[in-house]
């Protein structure tokens, strides 16, 4: 038997306030809330930055329509099914960049000193996104 549908958006349930209120890193953290939607009985989507309405149709959630957001999506929508009270939602990381003058990184530079920097600043800011939300586990 298959699952009924589910609804067109689910919540998180991370503690968002303290993971921005909290200054985990050199990379801006922000709570998208803008969403793209059609409203209930519209024909066409609009964007509106402070989430969804009620009744509309989901076209895409505030990190876009990657498949990154699809699987949170799914796991949010799991945890509420099964009634699991159980922080979840989702994270997206920043872009790896090259130092300026990496000009080429196709030819064979496939790192510098920049890129490294970055990517240990990253894995820096993720666990300390992970301990702030942790630090509101009771």
């Amino acid at each position: 038997m298959a699952d009924p549908p589910g609804p067109q958006w689910t919540l998180t349930t991370l503690p968002y306030g303290t993971v921005l209120g909290t200054g985990t890193g050199p990379f801006p953290v922000y709570d998208h809330t803008s969403v793209t939607e059609i409203p209930a009985g519209a024909t066409d989507p609009i964007v509106r930055d402070d989430g969804p309405t009620d009744g509309s149709a989901a076209r895409s959630g505030g990190g876009g329509n990657y498949l990154s957001n699809e699987i949170a999506y799914r796991a949010t929508l799991l945890r509420d099914r099964t009634g699991l009270h159980v922080p979840g939602g989702h994270v997206h990381t920043p872009v790896l960049q090259f130092a300026d003058d990496n000009t080429d990184p196709a030819t064979g530079t496939v790192t510098d000193p920049v890129f490294v920097q970055n990517r240990l600043a990253i894995i820096a800011q993720a666990r300390a996104i992970l301990s702030a939300a942790a630090s509101t586990l009771s």
